[in-house]
C-alpha cells in the first residue's frame, strides 16, 4: 500500500472525525442507559468517551511525531506515536478497573435491568458507528504506517464488540439480576486484551525489534545487485524513529580491495538501500579473509 504525500494530514482528518462521532455516540449510549439505569450500558458510554480522550492524545502524538529533527532530537520525534499508544492503553486499563469496581458494586445491590426495545435498537446503531470508524482507522492506520492510530481503530472495535455483547445479553437480563453487571466486566476484560496487545506492539517497537528473514534477504540482494564481490551481509542492527528508520549492517569484502574501493563500494550499497527501502544506512567493512595474526587477536 502506497503511503499518501501527507500523511499526518490523513491522520489528522480521521481523528478529528473519530472525535466529533466518539462524542455523538456518548451521548447517545449515556442517555439510552440512564432512562432504564443500565450500569453496563452507562459504563459503555464512557468506553465511547474515553475513545474521545485517547483521539485526542493521539492528536497530540502526531503534532509531536511530525516535528523535523532537532539539535535535541537529531533523528526525529518519530517514537512519539508509540509513547502516544502506551498513553492509550493505559488509559484503557484504568476505563476496565473501573468498570468492574462499579460491577461488583451493583452485584451486591441484586438490582434486576428492565431493557426496552429502544434502548436495544439505539445501541445496536452505534455498533455499526464504532465498527465503521474502527474499520477506517485500522486501514488508514496500515497505509501510512502508524501504530497509535492502528490502536485507536482498536480502540473503537474493542467498543463495538462491547456494545454487542451487552445487546445480545439484554435479552436475558430480566431473568438474572447479575446480568448486567457481568456484561460490564466482559467489557472490562475486552479492554484489557486490547490494552496488552497495544503495548505489546508499543513496546517493541520502542526496545527494538530484530529484523524479519525476509528483510534480510531483501537487504543481502540489494547488496549484491550493487556488487557481487560482497561475500555476506550480517550484523543487522535497525533503530526505528517514526518515518526514519535507521539501519547498521556489516558487509565481507575480499581483503586485497584498496580502502577506496571499499569506501565507494559501501557508500553504493547505503545509497541504493536507502532509494529502495528507505533506511538510513551506515555499512560496515570487514575483510574476507583474516591474517594469522588477526585471527587470533582479541580485538576479534
Amino acid at each position: 500500500m502506497k503511503q499518501p504525500k501527507n500523511k499526518y494530514h490523513v491522520a489528522y482528518v480521521l481523528v478529528w472525525i473519530s472525535i466529533i462521532l466518539n462524542i455523538l455516540v456518548f451521548g447517545i449510549k449515556y442517555y439510552a442507559g440512564l432512562r432504564i439505569g443500565s450500569l453496563a450500558m452507562i459504563a459503555d458510554a464512557w468506553h465511547s468517551l474515553s475513545d474521545s480522550i485517547t483521539s485526542a492524545v493521539v492528536l497530540i502524538g502526531f503534532w509531536i511525531a511530525s516535528k523535523p529533527a532537532d539539535y535535541e532530537h537529531p533523528f526525529g520525534h518519530g517514537r512519539a506515536e508509540s509513547v502516544i499508544s502506551v498513553i492509550v492503553a493505559t488509559v484503557l486499563a484504568v476505563v476496565g478497573v473501573n468498570f468492574i469496581s462499579e460491577s461488583i458494586s451493583r452485584l451486591q445491590t441484586r438490582e434486576i435491568v428492565d431493557y426496552d426495545i429502544t434502548t436495544l435498537i439505539i445501541f445496536s446503531v452505534t455498533i455499526l458507528i464504532k465498527e465503521a470508524m474502527a474499520q477506517y482507522s485500522i486501514y488508514y492506520g496500515k497505509i501510512i504506517q502508524s501504530e497509535s492510530l492502528r490502536a485507536d481503530g482498536w480502540h473503537h472495535r474493542s467498543d463495538a464488540i462491547s456494545t454487542v455483547v451487552i445487546v445480545v445479553g439484554a435479552f436475558f437480563g430480566e431473568q438474572f439480576y447479575w446480568m448486567d453487571s457481568v456484561l460490564a466486566m466482559g467489557v472490562s476484560l475486552m479492554l484489557f486484551y486490547v490494552t496488552y496487545e497495544i503495548l505489546k506492539t508499543a513496546a517493541s517497537s520502542l526496545l527494538g525489534e530484530h529484523p524479519s528473514h525476509e528483510f534480510k534477504l531483501k537487504v543481502m540482494k540489494i547488496a549484491k545487485d550493487v556488487n557481487p564481490a560482497i561475500t555476506s551481509v550480517h550484523h543487522f542492527r535497525i533503530h526505528s524513529y517514526g518515518d526514519h528508520k535507521e539501519l547498521n549492517i556489516d558487509i565481507r569484502l575480499p581483503a586485497e580491495m584498496s580502502v577506496h574501493d571499499a569506501h565507494i563500494l559501501a557508500s553504493a550499497v547505503e545509497k541504493s538501500i536507502f532509494y529502495k527501502l528507505n533506511y538510513k544506512t551506515t555499512v560496515h567493512v570487514e575483510p574476507g579473509l583474516y591474517s594469522e595474526y588477526l585471527r587470533n587477536s582479541n580485538y576479534f
